[in-house]
């Protein structure tokens, strides 16, 4: 599962972004795999982060070793390896984090630069352990003369991963989370996407009756389910809704919208809507299953083509969509989708050489290594033009096209999935709990208000606001 970013609470104007991302071929672009170091490691000016790097420092970047693999980060590091040949460069992996880098943090010897996935940002902000990155926005782009860091990256890049107003971690990758499902499939039975829910259940149950599972999601983790639950219901009911819930409002989490949502996605699962097994199964399971047409509908991030990596026939046409509204009076269109700079990049400030993590991470959001990000792992990056000259799959060119559509109407995830920690596990909770019909929506709400008043009453949180 891809980490996902703060909610801003102002949608990114996409237009220009898209025609920034994806502008198509570029006469003479060199393959990124091959090409050679590019402006500050083809000798332009040292950089005031390049002046403070030791160049025979170690360095560590521990990758997670999740959906984008780690085949992604050879070439960022050997270009590292290449401006400064006496560092001792070393890249470890892992998928279970808190566990692995916990301790570290502890023992005060944590890795330099972390792709993290799982471990607590707002806590290690408040505990002094991560570095702050403005010195890294400001700083020369490592192969876009003329330009900052910032200056190359997609709107809303430089706002997320910042906490009571300081950038602590960098997104590096631009997610898209919605709906996927096989157009030919649809195509072949004359079905066409759902916009609302009432259609939703409506097709279901033509589905359903021509022998197929609707809807299958990734049971063990319901996480992955709550993210369109939650854009139903800032569809209805407007952006406002995630600001009360991520400012822990009173009886934000009561809201009509919400309990709407949450009903209509355990109608599924009342009417046997769901491929039989579904919450039990794991993120690869439940994907594979629908990769290989055992049910329509699966909801996920933009990574879902890379991490299934051969699963998927040539000619599944992978589609993503939006998440549907609950009526014809809601606030947002349908087109209005989750997404937005996503992944995140830390800097330990306790490590032995942060310093070497700011300048690797330079490195990595260099077009030249971002390029290389997409074409290896089919998914969208924050550094404009990154896309250019690569040949989009099916699954990248429909994202385009759910982008494109969205226009300003992109919105990232709710910020208390990433500021309270607890309160998201509470959330995945619940919703596991209302998909296997052991809550009715009005439980999972009042299950979720009393999480979140918890929340707001424990003094040992660090509370954020928007």
């Amino acid at each position: 599962m891809s980490a996902q970013q703060p909610f801003t609470g102002r949608p990114v104007e996409r237009r220009t972004l898209l025609r920034l991302a994806l502008a198509g071929p570029v006469a003479g672009l060199t393959a990124a795999g091959c090409a050679k170091p590019a402006g500050d490691a083809a000798g332009a000016p040292t950089t005031a982060i390049s002046a403070t790097v030791r160049g025979d420092a170690p360095l560590e970047f521990f990758n997670f070793d999740g959906g984008f693999g780690k085949e992604w980060t050879n070439l960022p590091l050997d270009l590292y390896r290449q401006k400064y040949p006496q560092a001792a460069v070393k890249l470890t992996s892992g998928q279970q984090l808190p566990q692995q880098l916990q301790p570290r943090f502890v023992q005060g010897n944590p890795p330099d630069l972390i792709e993290n996935v799982g471990l607590d940002t707002a806590s290690l902000v408040g505990q002094n352990q991560v570095l702050e990155l403005e010195s890294l926005l400001g700083a020369p782009a490592w192969d876009t003369p003329g330009k900052t860091v910032a200056a190359t990256l997609l709107p809303g890049a430089a706002d997320a991963g910042r906490y009571d107003g300081k950038k602590f971690a960098m997104p590096y990758t631009y997610n898209l989370s919605g709906i996927w499902y096989s157009k030919p499939l649809l195509d072949k039975h004359g079905w066409q996407y759902p916009k609302t829910w009432d259609e939703m259940i409506a097709l279901c149950a033509r589905i359903k009756a021509a022998g197929l599972a609707p809807w299958t999601y990734q049971g063990k983790f319901p996480g992955y389910l709550t993210v369109p639950l939650l854009m139903s219901a800032l569809k209805a009911a407007g952006p406002q809704v995630a600001v009360a819930v991520d400012n822990l409002e009173p009886n934000a989490w009561r809201h009509e919208a919400l309990v709407e949502a949450a009903t209509r996605y355990h109608e599924v699962a009342a009417k046997g809507y769901l491929l039989d097994g579904t919450t039990g199964l794991s993120h690869t399971q439940a994907q594979t299953y629908w990769a290989q047409g055992k049910a329509v509908f699966i909801p996920c991030g933009s990574w879902l083509e890379n991490e299934l990596g051969a699963v998927v026939p040539k000619d599944f046409g992978m589609t993503a969509a939006p998440a549907q509204g609950l009526s014809a009076a809601d606030k947002l269109p349908f087109e209005a989708i989750s997404g937005g700079p996503g992944g995140e990049l830390l800097v330990a400030a306790k490590a032995k050489n942060p310093q070497g993590a700011l300048e690797l991470l330079r490195i990595i959001l260099s077009k030249q290594s971002m390029q290389n990000f997409t074409r290896l792992t089919k998914s969208l990056t924050v550094v404009s033009g990154a896309a250019d000259g690569l040949d989009l799959s099916p699954a990248l060119t429909s994202m385009r096209q759910v982008i494109n559509a969205a226009g300003s109407h992109v919105y990232p995830d709710w910020s208390f999935r990433t500021w309270y920690k607890k309160l998201l596990k509470a959330s995945d909770d619940a919703t596991g709990a209302l998909m296997a019909r052991e809550l009715t929506p009005q439980q999972w709400s009042k299950r979720m208000q009393d999480a979140a008043d918890r929340t707001a009453k424990d003094a040992s949180v660090k509370k954020f606001s928007r």
